[in-house]
């Protein structure tokens, strides 16, 4: 029932030969996440063969991390700054993987990857997607133009800037876009046509369905399986609420998506803390990003899983779902998830198995760049 993140045999037993691990977390920009989910990756690459690790994070931006994991040019302060969006790159637990990750491929031929499965731009530019498909296939008049009516600047001011644009600019926009989406297409460039994707579904989600899984899911769920046409066995990192197979929020996940297409041969482990902060958000007005943000101590309630699993005493606790007796969560309602209680009715279900921190502690300077960025709107 116990598993252990740092043995080796108990990785192996928890894995099998499943070709996806998928890495949840509670929260982002959580230190501890970010180092255990390198540890397991080291040990998954080292011990069972696995050959990529793919992030929330934009594909298109990705594409420059992957050529520095390589052996590319350029500092690793700079390339997972840019490289990585959502600022994740901004501190050092994710410096010192991509640093394992070129050090491994500088001493022999077990290349490992870094792949991006993300919407562009932390979801809110399309500006990168375009460039890289620029440079992958012939130019025509008019690209310039596009490439500075795409590029809408950092997550916050690309939202407003969106926001802001009248509507014959928007349709402007988005003409521009999927006319660009097409010509990738139809070259036949496999990264070209995937950034082509990604701009589909950035232009969905502007205006999602209201029913099945959002746009933004659909599109991880099939970079993954893209990606699995080129590796072998691959890690995926995201948030626990994009990675457990049930419907969070009533929508269907990636991690749902996946489990449909891969079955056994995906694992979905969740992580979840006990104590430590918490951001808040008080939305002031519908204007995107127009929030009060707050650091708060997080408290697990007594019937969520948190508490359960922080009774077990230990600093960290691992949990295989699969062997674990159904009666294990009698009394639980949920796993605490993004500042709330989210409802699960099945964790099995949900994760194979589960890991818990009693305590964590936030990515130095990640809360304050936050607030930053979002008084600045």
């Amino acid at each position: 029932m116990m598993i252990d993140p740092g043995d080796a045999a108990s990785v192996r037993e928890l894995v099998g030969d499943a070709r996806v691990v998928a890495l949840g977390e509670g929260a982002h920009n959580i230190t501890e996440f970010y180092e255990l989910k390198d540890r397991l990756f080291r040990t998954l690459a080292e011990e069972l063969g696995f050959s990529a690790f793919v992030m929330e994070s934009g594909f298109a931006e990705g594409l420059a991390v992957d050529a520095w994991v390589g052996g590319g040019p350029g500092r690793v302060e700079d390339v997972a700054r840019d490289g990585i969006t959502y600022r994740f790159g901004e501190c050092e637990p994710m410096r010192g993987q991509l640093r394992w990750m070129r050090a491994r491929n500088c001493a022999g031929p077990a290349r490992v990857s870094f792949y991006g499965m993300d919407l562009p731009g932390s979801s809110t530019s399309p500006g990168p997607a375009v460039r890289a498909i620029l440079d992958r296939i012939p130019g025509r008049p008019g690209d310039r133009e596009l490439v500075h009516l795409s590029d809408l600047g950092g997550r916050t001011e690309a939202a407003l800037g969106y926001a802001a644009m009248s509507a014959p600019g928007r349709a402007l926009l988005l003409r521009g876009l999927r006319e660009l989406a097409e010509r990738a297409a139809a070259h036949g460039d496999e990264v070209a046509g995937r950034c082509a994707a990604s701009l589909h579904a950035f232009a969905a989600e502007l205006d999602p369905p209201a029913a099945g899984p959002y746009p933004r899911e659909v599109f991880m769920a099939e970079t993954v399986r893209w990606i699995l046409e080129r590796e072998g066995r691959v890690v995926v990192s995201a948030h626990n609420a994009h990675v457990r197979r049930t419907p969070f929020l009533n929508r269907p996940t990636m991690g749902g998506l996946l489990d449909a297409a891969l079955g056994d041969g995906l694992v979905v482990v969740g992580m979840t803390y006990g104590s430590g902060p918490e951001v808040r958000f008080a939305q002031r007005s519908p204007r995107p990003y127009d929030c009060d943000v707050f650091l708060e101590a997080r408290v697990a309630p007594a019937n969520s899983v948190e508490a359960l699993l922080d009774r077990v005493g230990q600093a960290v606790t691992g949990v295989d779902l699969r062997r674990a007796p159904r009666t294990l969560f009698d009394g639980v309602d949920g796993t605490l998830a993004g500042g709330g209680l989210d409802l699960v009715d099945d964790f099995p279900a949900a994760f194979d198995a589960l890991i818990h921190l009693r305590r964590v502690t936030r990515i130095p300077g990640a809360f304050e760049r936050l607030r930053a960025e979002l008084e600045a709107t």
